[in-house]
């Protein structure tokens, strides 16, 4: 009997890891996670560091796994945007990539003034952002000067992958723009960036166009995991972000998509950049999405924050927490507090709870000892007042009146965040169920063989592939 062919999404984020199926029959995709694993960094002296050979091992066996039940199609790869890692002439990594949550970055864009930010961000359209890897690699240049002198090829997170299925040195697109150092109008490397910022051009390899092939799985890795058989590795959007984007079934012209996972990324969907002092100020940027499109953005603070809370609460406590117990407290909790979430005291403080109590301390929002149930409403008014001031933001700078907003991501599951947006937004809320990371990843992926799919299409199996709930904003 034939086994059943599948395609196979390696969507990667910060705390774990997923492989996803997905087979494609009546006009609709049914995915299923085979396996998920907890994913983490690793600090080693002062730095954070990301275990890519780990998760490509654990990865090989699951291939391994679905080998023996499936006949694998295709594989697409996405992960989180900026980090990287260096290669020499010979095509060796150099070292295990950092992680964005160091202070490298943070502390050369700090170097730089605002005429210099100004101009980064006319040649590119990308805000500056202190995760952006340009300044990663501008820091890397004077604390680890052997190994960036021995760099021949800079490769993303999934481009590493892509690499180590294939052999093939390719750039993707969407994750490329999350560098600072990719054009989002000509959809290439800046030359003017890389001379401004000391970074080689020529670390830079081909850049890839989403639905086309990067290259078979190596002949060494199909014996080991047991495959006697091509298998294509297609390039699909290999920011999780731009993947998710692409899986939004919105029909709709002007629609309003957030992201809400480690980070929340609202945004919505353009032809081409905008890059006036307006859109600047208001702190969006214009990343590379899907087949070429431009996703204007904010990428603000997110459920990191939460998660944090929620850890050190059950830490307290000494028991595990449900996220229901959370959404309880916050939900009976009166308090009207507010913190602005992308304070740097969040992003990666030892203490989540005593940054954010002390941020209500000083503001004189609370007074007395910590409450929990105030920290988790906080935590929830707080990002929804984020997501309702983009929102008002994106209209402002774009001229578009946005019709629905589109919510995918582990904060699609809070009722509590729905409701709050609802509220502060005042336009219909569209729950996507389902993983819209891999499905998008799934769904460029059928592009490959069928050439002839526009987004819009891909769009319209996406909406008859899973679940959608749309909440009405709420009259008062």
């Amino acid at each position: 009997m034939e086994k059943e062919r599948i395609m196979i999404a390696l969507d990667c984020g910060n705390s774990s890891f997923r492989v996803v199926t997905g087979s494609y029959a009546e006009g609709k995709i049914e995915s299923r996670v085979l396996e998920q694993i907890p994913n983490g960094t690793v600090k080693i002296g002062d730095y954070y560091y990301w275990d890519v050979l780990y998760i490509f091992s654990r990865f090989k066996e699951v291939l391994k796994k679905a080998a023996k039940e499936y006949r694998i199609e295709s594989i697409g790869i996405c992960t989180w945007g900026v980090d990287f890692a260096l290669f020499d002439k010979e095509g060796h990594m150099l070292q295990n990539p950092l992680c964005y949550r160091n202070m490298i970055g943070e502390d050369f864009l700090n170097r730089l003034d605002k005429e210099d930010r100004r101009t980064l961000f006319e040649e590119t359209g990308i805000l500056c952002d202190k995760i952006n890897s340009v300044y990663m690699l501008s820091g890397m240049k004077e604390l680890f000067p052997s190994m960036c002198g021995a760099a021949d090829k800079c490769l993303m997170i999934p481009d590493i992958f892509n690499y180590f299925l294939t052999g093939e040195m390719v750039n993707e697109p969407s994750e490329l723009s999350t560098t600072q150092l990719f054009d989002a109008r000509t959809r290439s490397v800046s030359s003017a960036v890389c001379e401004k910022m000391g970074i080689p051009e020529k670390w830079f390899c081909r850049v890839g166009e989403h639905g086309q092939l990067i290259g078979n799985v190596r002949e060494d890795i199909l014996e080991e995991i047991g495959a006697d058989y091509e298998i294509p590795v297609v390039c699909v959007p290999s920011h999780d972000t731009a993947s998710a984007v692409a899986a939004i079934p919105a029909r709709e012209e002007n629609f309003c998509f957030i992201s809400s996972g480690t980070w929340s990324l609202i945004g919505t969907e353009l032809e081409q950049p905008v890059c006036t002092e307006e859109v600047r100020k208001a702190g969006l940027t214009n990343e590379v999405g899907a087949f070429g499109k431009i996703t204007l953005l904010k990428n603000s603070a997110g459920m990191f924050v939460v998660n944090c809370l929620k850890k050190e609460y059950e830490f307290e406590k000494g028991r595990k927490i449900l996220w229901d117990e959370v959404s309880e407290m916050a939900e009976e909790s009166k308090a009207k507090t507010i913190v602005d979430l992308n304070d740097t005291a969040f992003f990666n403080p030892s203490d989540m709870s005593e940054a954010m109590w002390g941020r209500l301390l000083e503001s004189g929002q609370v007074e007395g000892a910590k409450d929990w149930s105030i920290l988790f409403a906080t935590f929830y008014a707080s990002l929804a007042s984020v997501y309702a001031q983009t929102v008002g933001d994106i209209e402002r700078v774009t001229g578009k009146k946005l019709e629905k907003i589109y919510i995918v991501g582990g904060g699609s599951a809070s009722r509590v965040l729905l409701r709050l947006m609802s509220q502060s937004i005042g336009k219909p809320v569209v729950v996507c169920y389902g993983e819209s990371t891999s499905m998008g990843n799934l769904a460029v992926q059928l592009a490959y063989r069928n050439p002839e799919l526009a987004l819009s299409d891909i769009r319209r199996i996406i909406g008859n592939s899973y679940r959608t709930e749309e909440i009405a904003p709420e009259r008062g």
